[in-house]
């Protein structure tokens, strides 16, 4: 337990938890693009782009994995229409957003989503374990073991300097890139949110907003003329996907 207590220096902390506030949130140049570091499934002549910052801490992005993402595997990434990219993040408890992120880092290449989809379906596994003091190093052995790591390889890896200046890099990256909260996407180059209505200028006012709204470059989105509803559910995010593929096959 060592390790994972002393996994995440104060610098990744402070970048983690310093995330900008909703009214100044503004997502950075080049942010929608593709970098050298990122990992990405599906193809690359696919028409959409999607870019998901999430944190192995991060319960929403738990529900997300386990019961939206296998829906866009299937429906979109597997088909060729849509290419997908996770850029972890830092946020609290980060001992363990951190040790998810060398995990997924560690094992080979091609494991990579494997090791994604693990850690995040042994998420509460691993929260209860850290809760009741038990082997929470045990849990993320299984998990390496079972995408194609060791737990020798895995302890080399959370002992590496390198590795743990990697996680506190995210870190910066994900704060600088205006990302404050998770899970958070780039789609089609702007960041889709849920939030309401003039939430990103600042002019919302909280008592009267309403429910909650997809925003999609600080904008309401609008598909057929509507506003959709903000809600982390497979029909919500297909609605989204279908819509932006028109947009692409329209431009086209």
């Amino acid at each position: 337990m060592s390790v994972l207590r002393n996994l995440v220096t104060s610098l990744a902390l402070a970048a983690a938890l310093a995330l900008p506030g909703a009214a100044e949130a503004q997502l950075a140049d080049g942010a929608g693009a593709l970098r050298p570091t990122d990992r990405v499934t599906g193809s690359p002549d696919a028409d959409l782009l999607i870019i998901e910052y999430a944190s192995f801490a991060c319960p929403h992005c738990a529900s997300f994995q386990t019961e939206i993402w296998p829906m866009i595997e299937s429906e979109f990434v597997e088909t060729g229409l849509v290419r997908y990219s996770i850029r972890p993040m830092v946020t609290s408890p980060p001992q363990i957003a951190g040790a998810g992120i060398i995990l997924s880092e560690c094992i080979p290449d091609d494991r990579y989503f494997d090791a994604v989809d693990l850690l995040f379906a042994e998420q509460g596994t691993i929260f209860q374990t850290a809760r009741d003091g038990g082997d929470v190093l045990g849990v993320y052995n299984r998990i390496a073991a079972a995408t194609g790591g060791s737990a020798e390889g895995l302890l080399a890896c959370l002992q590496d300097p390198a590795a743990n200046e990697r996680v506190n890099a995210l870190a910066i990256a994900a704060s600088e890139d205006g990302i404050r909260s998770t899970p958070s996407f780039i789609i089609d180059g702007a960041l889709l949110a849920i939030g309401h209505e003039g939430e990103e200028s600042g002019t919302h006012n909280h008592a009267t907003a309403g429910p909650t709204i997809f925003l999609h470059g600080g904008e309401p989105l609008l598909i057929n003329g509507e506003t959709v509803p903000g809600r982390l559910d497979e029909d919500s995010f297909r609605r989204i996907i279908l819509h932006f593929l028109d947009e692409s096959d329209s431009a086209d």
